[in-house]
């Protein structure tokens, strides 16, 4: 162990056991991501390194490389824009691999790898169906970001449309489309809704305060406490639900016809489970607001109406953003909610059969 190594541990061992165990889980957090990435350039084939030569050749034609001598001046919103764009030709390309098998495949591409880079290294990127303890179950997700170290994945080969997420280890979901028409806006919209509608698991119990349920921050093992003020309720608190959001290149129809849609969708079901986002990388973005203030909100819980913001040059930079915000900030169930999932026996046994054995030393 170096010196500095041993100086860092004694100052973490005079905090207290919650803030001890926050840092020990990102400390490991962050060397299984290290191992990960290891592993991956190991198992890299000749083959998958001359695709990404081709595709950086390509880039290079089409201009979006930066020469060396101009980092100085570098963008990195300009970066992240570029991201955006090649996450919806590529889920596009994806979408007409085939079987679900295939697309799961074409799926696993440099731009979701990219987007990864930029969020909290406790977060992951995956694509399939959520569920809730209570037996629902969403539509198929484009976009899961969950919890690494906590969120189990129930797959089967890998394929999305038999890869199911709890929803209490999940912290976002999106869909990914090309051009956003009216079907293909409510199409978008309803399979948010089937993610947002799930139900966390929120015990609640009573530590002096009342039955309070409880809460944890992402990437966290240890749980808190709730008071009245503050108690884990995703229908009252934004920050309690999944982020969701929709990403498409663009917008089939003018803005404001857009905008027309989504009072007419919200009409039919409630704010409560639309997005809090909507993105299209040449036009801008639609998120809500309060009227009263004209200031943009996280989510539709807190506001009164639809804005169009017309910022397509950096739309998705301020997507990737809000996300790192809202994985900082938002919360979920504290983790035994994730043991409903699997079988447990509680109370008296069912009907068995035992036999007795010889006991060579008395039990203490």
């Amino acid at each position: 162990m170096t010196e500095l190594l041993r100086q860092a541990i004694a100052q973490i061992e005079k905090l207290p056991p919650d803030q001890q165990d926050a840092i020990a889980a990102r400390f490991l957090a962050e060397l299984q991501d290290e191992q990960k990435w290891e592993n991956r350039f190991a198992a890299t084939t000749d083959a998958q390194w001359d695709q990404m030569a081709t595709m950086v050749r390509q880039e290079i034609v089409e201009g979006e490389t930066v020469p060396r001598e101009c980092m100085s001046g570098y963008d990195p919103a300009q970066f992240v824009n570029r991201i955006g764009r090649r996450l919806v030709m590529e889920f596009a390309d994806a979408s007409q691999a085939g079987t679900p098998g295939l697309i799961g495949s074409a799926r696993e591409h440099p731009a979701r790898v990219q987007l990864v880079k930029l969020l909290p290294a406790y977060v992951s990127i995956g694509t399939g169906l959520l569920i809730d303890s209570y037996g629902g179950q969403s539509k198929q997700q484009d976009i899961v970001m969950f919890e690494r170290d906590f969120c189990p994945v129930y797959s089967i080969n890998d394929a999305p449309d038999a890869t199911y997420f709890p929803i209490e280890g999940v912290i976002a979901n999106g869909e990914v489309k090309s051009s956003v028409n009216k079907k293909v806006l409510f199409q978008a919209l309803d399979n948010i809704r089937s993610a947002k509608s799930l139900r966390r698991y929120a015990h609640k119990t009573d530590e002096g305060l009342g039955s309070l349920a409880s809460f944890r921050n992402f990437g966290m093992a240890v749980s808190f406490a709730a008071t009245r003020s503050d108690e884990f309720n995703q229908d009252r608190n934004f920050r309690d639900q999944i982020y969701s959001f929709i990403l498409c290149n663009s917008f089939t129809h003018s803005p404001d016809a857009v905008l027309d849609n989504l009072v007419e969708y919200q009409r039919l079901h409630g704010h409560e489970c639309m997005p809090n986002i909507i993105i299209s990388l040449n036009d801008g973005f639609i998120q809500g607001m309060q009227s009263n203030k004209m200031s943009l909100q996280f989510s539709l819980l807190t506001s009164d109406s639809f804005s169009f913001v017309p910022a397509s040059d950096r739309c998705f930079a301020y997507l990737v953003n809000q996300l790192r915000q809202y994985v900082r900030e938002a919360r979920t169930v504290p983790l035994q909610a994730l043991d409903r999932y699997m079988t447990s026996l509680n109370g008296e046994l069912p009907s068995c059969r035992a036999r007795l054995f010889e006991i060579r030393q008395p039990i203490v």
